[in-house]
């Protein structure tokens, strides 16, 4: 398994037990599946292949999307979080393609045991776009 995947599974497995595990919103034929982690979590030289920064009040949204068959389909997103406070940012996503498997991240700054609010917009190839909605509590890793 390369060191991509194998980082981003070892996250996936550890998530829940910091309460940040993997979500996942059915739309109609697709699965959108996201996890919010701490940049700190990703490894340095991972971090430079993917052009991601890492350190504290920094976190790395991951997002995926499954067709019908349970394949990784392509798509476009686009959106923002937004704190408690109605501050917006945007998020920029980078594809990653590992075989099969595509994946988006982006980076979002936060502070200690901030809510921030994600709304993505996210358009697969040859389908209606839907809206992804979810909100979690961040903390800054040391």
């Amino acid at each position: 398994m390369n060191p991509v995947r194998w980082t981003l599974f070892w996250v996936a497995l550890l998530a829940p037990g910091i309460g940040a595990g993997e979500q996942m919103q059915r739309f109609g034929d697709f699965e959108a599946h996201y996890v919010v982690f701490p940049s700190t979590f990703v490894q340095s030289e991972i971090a430079h292949q993917y052009g991601l920064r890492r350190g504290p009040g920094l976190a790395v949204v991951n997002v995926s999307v499954l067709d019908a068959s349970g394949e990784g389909t392509a798509c476009a997103i686009t959106g923002h979080s937004k704190n408690l406070l109605g501050q917006i940012s945007p998020l920029t996503f980078k594809e990653v393609r590992e075989g099969d498997a595509v994946y988006y991240l982006a980076e979002v700054r936060h502070a200690d045991q901030e809510v921030l609010r994600f709304s993505l917009t996210l358009t697969p190839l040859d389908a209606e776009p839907f809206t992804l909605n979810f909100q979690q509590r961040l903390y800054v890793e040391e």
